[in-house]
C-alpha cells in the first residue's frame, strides 16, 4: 500500500477564477494546458508514486495568503482521484478560510472516495487515522482535551500544527505524524517517525509511506522543483526508529550526499559537483529530534544522560536558517523555566 501526503497547495492566483460549473463540466484531456498546471502537477504525483491512499495535511484552499479561494481548484483535483477510484483524506490548516473550506466538504460529500477527517478518526485500508486541523492544534486546550480523548493506537495522525505544538503531537500513540504548515522534516522521536511539509511556487515536497506486509515498511521523502528532477531522500522505517539512518540524498536515484554531512552546513555546500542546489537543507532532523528528547524528559522528570543535550543548549538550538528553538516553545510544553 503506496501512502501519499501532500499539504499546502500553494494554487496560483488565476485558479482563483474557477467556478463550480467548470469543475463539474471539466474534459479530462484538457488537464495538461498552462490553466490546470499546478492541478496537473500533482496528478502527476499521484501517479508516478501509484498512491493507493492521498492524505491531505492542510491548505488545501488558500495560496499562502489567508482568505483567498481556491476550493474549486481543490475539488477538481478530489474530481480526477475519485474518477480514478483512489481514496483521500483532508484536513484543514491556517490559509483554509471556512467559508471556502465548508464548500470543498460539502463537495466532497457527493463523492464516494473523499473525505473531510477535522478531528475525526478513520479506518480505511485496515490503517486507523485521526485528523487534527489547525484550528484545534493551534490552542493548547483544545489540543490537550483531543489528546485526551485519544490515547487508543493510530497508525496514522494527519496534522497541521506550528512549531511549537508539535512535540503534543507525540502524546497521542501513533508509529506516524505528517503534519503541513512549515518546515521539511524526517526524524523519529519516541518510536513515531515525525514528517513535516511545506511548499512553495517553485516546488512540491511530499512523502509516500510504503506499506508492506512481507518487510519492514520504508518512508520516502521527495522534493519535485521541476518535471525532470526528484530529490529524494528513502529510510528503513525501523531503522530510522533505532537510529540507523542511511540518509543518503539522490537525485533521480542517483546517490548524491550523505544527509548527516549537512547538519550544520551553510547553503554554499550544499552545492555538489553539478550544480544542483540540495533542496534537503532543511530536512535535517539531528537536531529537532535531540531537542524533543531533552523536553520531553524534563517534562516526565526522567534524569538526562551524557548523549542528551542539557536544557540550555536546546535554548536557541538551530533548527534551519530561519529558526531557533525559542523560549516560547519551551515554555509552551515545560511551563515556565526554572
Amino acid at each position: 500500500m503506496n501512502i501519499l501526503v501532500l499539504s499546502d497547495l500553494n494554487w496560483e492566483s488565476h485558479l482563483r477564477s474557477m467556478t463550480e460549473s467548470e469543475v463539474l463540466s471539466f474534459d479530462p484531456s484538457r488537464i495538461s494546458i498552462p490553466r490546470y498546471q499546478r492541478i496537473y502537477r500533482y496528478l502527476q504525483i499521484v501517479e508516478d508514486e501509484r498512491a493507493d491512499l492521498v492524505l491531505f495535511a492542510g491548505d488545501i484552499t488558500g495560496d499562502g495568503s489567508c482568505g483567498h479561494g481556491f476550493h474549486h481548484a481543490f475539488n477538481l483535483l478530489l474530481t480526477f482521484l475519485e474518477r480514478k477510484k483512489i481514496p483521500s483524506l483532508f484536513i484543514s490548516g491556517n490559509h483554509d478560510d471556512p467559508k471556502y473550506y465548508n464548500q470543498v466538504v460539502a463537495f466532497s460529500e457527493s463523492l464516494q472516495y473523499s473525505q473531510d477527517i477535522n478531528n475525526k478518526k478513520v479506518e480505511i485500508g485496515g490503517l486507523s487515522i485521526l485528523g487534527i486541523p489547525y484550528s484545534c492544534s493551534k490552542f493548547k486546550k483544545k489540543l490537550k482535551t483531543l489528546i485526551e480523548a485519544n490515547q487508543e493506537p493510530y497508525d496514522i495522525v494527519l496534522a497541521h500544527a506550528q512549531l511549537k505544538r508539535r512535540i503534543r503531537l507525540f502524546d497521542i500513540p501513533t508509529r506516524y505524524i505528517f503534519t503541513g504548515h512549515y518546515d521539511r522534516k524526517l526524524c523519529a522521536h519516541r518510536k513515531t517517525i515525525f514528517v513535516a511539509l511545506d511548499n512553495d511556487s517553485h516546488e512540491v515536497s511530499f512523502a509516500v509511506l510504503k506499506i508492506n506486509q512481507k518487510e519492514s515498511n520504508s518512508i520516502h521523502f521527495k522534493i519535485k522543483p521541476t518535471p525532470e528532477v526528484v530529490f529524494s531522500l528513502t529510510e528503513n522505517c525501523d531503522q530510522l526508529i533505532e537510529g540507523k539512518r542511511n540518509s543518503i540524498v539522490k537525485i533521480n536515484e542517483v546517490q548524491d550526499i550523505d544527509l548527516n554531512q549537512m547538519e550544520n552546513a551553510p547553503y554554499h555546500a550544499l552545492i555538489n559537483e553539478r550544480g544542483n542546489y540540495l533542496y534537503f537543507k532543511y530536512l535535517r532532523g539531528h537536531h529537532f529530534s535531540k531537542s524533543l528528547n531533552t523536553l520531553y524528559k524534563l517534562k516526565n522528570n526522567i534524569e538526562l544522560t551524557d548523549n542528551d543535550l542539557q536544557l540550555d543548549q536546546v535554548f536557541q538550538l538551530q533548527i534551519t536558517d530561519a529558526y531557533k528553538i525559542s523560549k516560547s516553545l519551551m515554555e509552551d510544553y515545560l511551563g515556565t523555566l526554572s
